[in-house]
Protein backbone atom coordinates (compact mmCIF):
# COMPACT_ATOMS: atom_id res chain seq x y z
CA UNK A 1 0.00 0.00 0.00
CA UNK A 2 1.34 3.24 -1.02
CA UNK A 3 2.55 5.95 1.75
CA UNK A 4 -0.18 9.03 1.24
CA UNK A 5 1.83 12.32 0.81
CA UNK A 6 2.07 14.66 3.46
CA UNK A 7 0.04 16.96 2.19
CA UNK A 8 -2.52 16.67 -1.27
CA UNK A 9 -0.60 18.26 -3.62
CA UNK A 10 -3.90 19.32 -4.98
CA UNK A 11 -3.88 21.63 -1.90
CA UNK A 12 -0.65 23.03 -3.07
CA UNK A 13 -1.44 24.01 -6.90
CA UNK A 14 -4.61 25.89 -5.08
CA UNK A 15 -2.83 27.78 -2.48
CA UNK A 16 -1.16 29.64 -5.88
CA UNK A 17 -4.53 31.14 -6.62
CA UNK A 18 -5.44 33.47 -3.65
CA UNK A 19 -1.50 33.67 -4.05
CA UNK A 20 -0.91 35.64 -7.77
CA UNK A 21 -3.54 38.24 -7.06
CA UNK A 22 -2.43 38.57 -3.54
CA UNK A 23 1.08 39.59 -5.92
CA UNK A 24 -0.05 42.02 -7.60
CA UNK A 25 -2.36 43.48 -5.25
CA UNK A 26 1.24 44.06 -3.29
CA UNK A 27 3.29 45.21 -6.47
CA UNK A 28 0.93 47.61 -7.43
CA UNK A 29 1.83 49.91 -4.49
CA UNK A 30 5.15 51.05 -5.39
CA UNK A 31 6.68 50.68 -2.22
CA UNK A 32 9.88 48.53 -1.21
CA UNK A 33 7.53 46.83 1.06
CA UNK A 34 5.49 46.07 -1.67
CA UNK A 35 8.06 45.25 -4.77
CA UNK A 36 9.74 42.95 -1.96
CA UNK A 37 6.57 41.04 -1.16
CA UNK A 38 5.79 40.84 -4.83
CA UNK A 39 8.66 38.93 -5.72
CA UNK A 40 8.98 36.72 -2.62
CA UNK A 41 5.39 35.75 -3.83
CA UNK A 42 6.31 35.17 -7.23
CA UNK A 43 9.13 32.84 -5.87
CA UNK A 44 6.78 31.02 -4.04
CA UNK A 45 4.04 30.28 -7.14
CA UNK A 46 7.17 28.57 -8.93
CA UNK A 47 8.35 26.63 -6.20
CA UNK A 48 4.56 25.04 -5.39
CA UNK A 49 4.52 24.46 -9.23
CA UNK A 50 8.13 22.64 -8.58
CA UNK A 51 6.43 20.87 -5.15
CA UNK A 52 3.24 19.92 -5.96
CA UNK A 53 4.58 17.92 -8.83
CA UNK A 54 7.10 16.25 -7.07
CA UNK A 55 4.85 15.40 -4.14
CA UNK A 56 2.25 13.65 -6.44
CA UNK A 57 4.86 11.84 -8.64
CA UNK A 58 6.81 10.62 -5.23
CA UNK A 59 3.91 9.34 -3.35
CA UNK A 60 2.10 7.59 -6.00
CA UNK A 61 -1.06 10.46 -6.35
CA UNK A 62 -0.95 11.56 -9.99
CA UNK A 63 -4.64 12.40 -10.43
CA UNK A 64 -6.61 13.22 -13.56
CA UNK A 65 -7.80 16.16 -11.56
CA UNK A 66 -4.56 17.10 -10.95
CA UNK A 67 -3.12 16.66 -14.33
CA UNK A 68 -5.92 19.17 -15.62
CA UNK A 69 -5.56 21.71 -12.31
CA UNK A 70 -2.02 22.01 -12.44
CA UNK A 71 -1.42 23.66 -15.72
CA UNK A 72 -4.36 25.82 -15.02
CA UNK A 73 -3.22 27.41 -12.36
CA UNK A 74 0.09 27.66 -13.37
CA UNK A 75 -1.70 29.75 -16.33
CA UNK A 76 -3.87 31.62 -13.98
CA UNK A 77 -1.27 32.82 -11.61
CA UNK A 78 1.58 33.37 -14.50
CA UNK A 79 -1.06 35.74 -16.22
CA UNK A 80 -2.27 37.31 -13.31
CA UNK A 81 1.72 38.52 -12.69
CA UNK A 82 1.69 39.47 -16.01
CA UNK A 83 -1.18 41.72 -15.77
CA UNK A 84 0.40 43.22 -12.75
CA UNK A 85 3.55 43.94 -14.52
CA UNK A 86 1.62 45.44 -17.75
CA UNK A 87 -0.36 47.64 -14.56
CA UNK A 88 3.02 49.15 -13.20
CA UNK A 89 4.46 49.40 -16.90
CA UNK A 90 6.95 46.74 -17.15
CA UNK A 91 5.15 44.85 -19.86
CA UNK A 92 3.10 46.49 -23.24
CA UNK A 93 -0.35 45.60 -23.65
CA UNK A 94 0.37 43.33 -27.16
CA UNK A 95 2.71 41.28 -25.07
CA UNK A 96 0.00 40.64 -22.72
CA UNK A 97 -2.37 40.12 -25.26
CA UNK A 98 -0.09 37.76 -26.65
CA UNK A 99 0.53 35.23 -23.72
CA UNK A 100 -3.06 35.43 -23.26
CA UNK A 101 -4.04 34.42 -26.67
CA UNK A 102 -1.49 31.62 -26.92
CA UNK A 103 -3.18 30.23 -23.96
CA UNK A 104 -6.41 30.43 -25.13
CA UNK A 105 -5.61 28.80 -28.36
CA UNK A 106 -4.16 25.80 -27.19
CA UNK A 107 -7.00 25.01 -24.56
CA UNK A 108 -8.95 25.27 -27.58
CA UNK A 109 -7.12 23.18 -29.81
CA UNK A 110 -7.27 21.13 -26.81
CA UNK A 111 -10.71 20.67 -26.51
CA UNK A 112 -11.48 20.31 -29.94
CA UNK A 113 -9.38 17.42 -30.09
CA UNK A 114 -10.86 15.93 -27.01
CA UNK A 115 -13.87 15.87 -29.04
CA UNK A 116 -12.39 14.17 -31.58
CA UNK A 117 -10.94 11.46 -28.91
CA UNK A 118 -7.41 12.61 -29.39
CA UNK A 119 -5.29 13.54 -26.83
CA UNK A 120 -2.51 17.03 -27.79
CA UNK A 121 0.28 15.99 -25.24
CA UNK A 122 1.80 18.86 -23.79
CA UNK A 123 4.80 19.66 -27.18
CA UNK A 124 8.26 20.49 -25.69
CA UNK A 125 7.73 23.98 -27.15
CA UNK A 126 5.20 24.11 -24.23
CA UNK A 127 7.70 22.72 -21.77
CA UNK A 128 10.32 25.66 -22.87
CA UNK A 129 7.89 28.23 -22.77
CA UNK A 130 6.60 27.37 -18.97
CA UNK A 131 10.37 27.30 -18.24
CA UNK A 132 11.20 30.58 -19.79
CA UNK A 133 8.17 32.06 -18.42
CA UNK A 134 8.99 30.91 -14.70
CA UNK A 135 12.90 32.05 -14.49
CA UNK A 136 11.58 35.68 -16.67
CA UNK A 137 8.94 36.28 -14.18
CA UNK A 138 12.07 35.89 -11.24
CA UNK A 139 14.00 37.78 -13.41
CA UNK A 140 11.67 40.51 -13.48
CA UNK A 141 11.01 40.89 -9.70
CA UNK A 142 14.42 40.56 -9.03
CA UNK A 143 14.95 43.52 -11.28
CA UNK A 144 11.92 45.31 -9.50
CA UNK A 145 13.67 44.82 -6.49
CA UNK A 146 17.16 46.23 -7.43
CA UNK A 147 15.87 49.09 -9.05
CA UNK A 148 14.15 50.03 -5.79
CA UNK A 149 16.78 49.29 -3.65
CA UNK A 150 19.07 51.18 -6.28
CA UNK A 151 16.96 53.00 -8.15
CA UNK A 152 19.98 54.30 -10.19
CA UNK A 153 20.36 50.85 -12.04
CA UNK A 154 18.81 50.53 -15.44
CA UNK A 155 15.93 47.96 -14.28
CA UNK A 156 13.37 49.22 -16.21
CA UNK A 157 15.11 47.97 -19.60
CA UNK A 158 15.92 44.71 -18.32
CA UNK A 159 12.33 43.68 -17.51
CA UNK A 160 11.26 44.72 -20.43
CA UNK A 161 13.56 43.15 -22.21
CA UNK A 162 12.75 39.86 -20.25
CA UNK A 163 8.93 40.19 -20.90
CA UNK A 164 9.94 40.89 -24.98
CA UNK A 165 11.94 37.38 -24.93
CA UNK A 166 8.97 35.79 -22.59
CA UNK A 167 6.27 36.83 -25.24
CA UNK A 168 8.70 35.71 -28.41
CA UNK A 169 8.44 32.14 -26.86
CA UNK A 170 5.25 32.42 -26.14
CA UNK A 171 4.19 33.20 -29.65
CA UNK A 172 6.94 30.48 -30.69
CA UNK A 173 4.42 27.70 -28.84
CA UNK A 174 1.52 28.87 -30.46
CA UNK A 175 2.78 28.38 -33.61
CA UNK A 176 4.33 25.24 -32.88
CA UNK A 177 1.07 24.18 -31.16
CA UNK A 178 -1.07 24.82 -33.58
CA UNK A 179 1.45 23.68 -36.78
CA UNK A 180 0.73 20.23 -34.87
CA UNK A 181 -3.04 20.47 -34.16
CA UNK A 182 -3.49 21.51 -37.55
CA UNK A 183 -4.57 18.27 -38.68
CA UNK A 184 -7.30 17.37 -35.87
CA UNK A 185 -8.22 21.71 -36.48
CA UNK A 186 -9.00 20.95 -40.18
CA UNK A 187 -10.52 17.59 -39.80
CA UNK A 188 -12.91 18.98 -37.19
CA UNK A 189 -14.10 22.05 -39.51
CA UNK A 190 -14.57 20.10 -42.04
CA UNK A 191 -16.87 17.46 -40.64
CA UNK A 192 -20.39 18.96 -40.90
CA UNK A 193 -21.99 15.45 -39.06
CA UNK A 194 -24.40 12.98 -39.84
CA UNK A 195 -26.76 13.94 -42.29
Amino acid sequence: MATPPPIDPNLITLARLPLAPLAVAVLVTDTIWGVVTAAVLALLLELTDLLDGKIARDYGAVSDFGKLFDPFSDAFSRYTLFLGLYAIGVADLWMIMAIFYRDSSVSFFRTVAATRNVVIAARRSGKIKAVVQGVGTQIIFLALVAGKLQPELPTDQIGWGTMVVVTLVTLWSFADYFMGSLPVLREAWQDRGED
